[in-house]
Formats: C-alpha cells, structure tokens, sequence
C-alpha cells in the first residue's frame, strides 16, 4: 500500500499517471573502492544498500542502476582533502558508465575544517569527466542525492523531502517537475553521446 501511494505522489508531483510509466531505463555503475589495510573501507552490504535504495527512489521516474564494474582503488585516494586529490580519481574512470568512488574521507575543499558525506565532482585535470564521490559518514540517500546532481540537478533544492534538498521528509525522496525535465534531457544527452550506455536489467 505505501509503494502504490508513493508512486501516485510522484507521478502526480510530475503531472502524470502511473499507469502511463514508460519503460525502465536501467544505467550502469562502476564502484572504485578504497581498499586500505587489505580491506575496503566499505563492504558489498554498504554498496547494496545504497543502490537499493537509489532504485527505490528513482523507480517512479523509471530509472534504474545496476552495478557493471567493482574495481579496488589503491590506499592512496583513501583521503581527499584537495582539489588535486578529487581530480587524481579520473585517471581511473571506466568509460560509458556512472563512475562512483568510495573513499574513507572526503574534506570540503572550500571549507576545510569541515567533512563531507558526498560529492559531484567535475575533474578540473580531465575536461568533461566528472563522477560521484561519496564516503562511509554519509546515510544511504547521499548516493543518491549525489546522483541526482550527475543527472542534470546541479542546485540544491530548500524544499523538505526534495532529492536535492539537505531536510529530509517522512516520505520517499522526490524530484519535482523541473528537476524531471533536467533529469531526462541529461540522460537523452548522455545516451545519444554514448558518455552512458543502457544497462541490462538486475537479475
């Protein structure tokens, strides 16, 4: 009952009915995980738990992610607390997939004292390569949040509940209408330049 009420929020927030859903489009991940010590600083239930939960909140919208590649990523990047920290991850971008990146720390590089959950970075050493950084402080929606900026929401919402919003709600993160728009004109972008390719649905 709840995920048929939820799913009717969201399609009425988008000015559509559900029964007029079009197909899922399902979008491939590349996990880069810190391993330090031997052991990655998140485990494979971290990982799950946080594509689940994306899946969850984007199934109204019809988009789906499904893991492609989990590749470990040397004790070096285990801290990012600059700038050139941040860009030294896109030497290890996988191509035509949404590159996400799990390290132990990630500093805010315009305030450093304080620390950050998670972020849409654009590497200044590699133009047009950008990626999802996000670290274990973070709750599993700031995946989430964070690839809602790499989907085309580059500004924060101050609309509780949003996605894009830091105030969380007591319902399922949304998108609203012009968020969708943005959304969907980044993915036809990002699909018909082959920067993502369609994913095969989860088995």
């Amino acid at each position: 009952m709840l995920g048929a009420a939820l799913v009717m929020i969201a399609s009425a927030v988008l000015g559509v009915r559900a029964e007029d859903k079009a197909p899922m489009r399902w979008l491939p991940l590349a996990m880069h995980v810190v391993e330090k010590d031997g052991m990655p600083v998140a485990d494979d239930a971290f990982i799950k738990a946080r594509v689940d939960r994306a899946n969850e909140i984007y199934a109204p919208y019809r988009v789906g992610f499904v893991v492609k590649h989990r590749m470990p990523l040397k004790a070096a990047h285990a801290h990012l607390d600059s700038r050139a920290d941040r860009d030294a991850l896109a030497a290890h971008v996988q191509r035509k997939v949404i590159n996400c990146f799990v390290v132990r720390s990630l500093r805010d590089v315009d305030e450093p004292e304080r620390m950050r959950r998670g972020v849409h970075w654009h590497a200044a050493s590699r133009p047009g390569v950008h990626f999802v950084i996000i670290s274990p402080l973070g709750d599993r929606d700031v995946f989430s949040h964070e690839l809602g900026h790499f989907l085309g929401n580059p500004e924060h919402s101050s609309t509780r509940g949003n996605l894009m919003s830091y105030e969380r709600g007591p319902l399922l993160p949304f998108l609203d209408q012009a968020q969708l728009i943005r959304l969907e004109r980044a993915l036809r972008g990002y699909l018909k330049r082959g920067e993502l390719i369609a994913a095969e649905p989860p088995r």
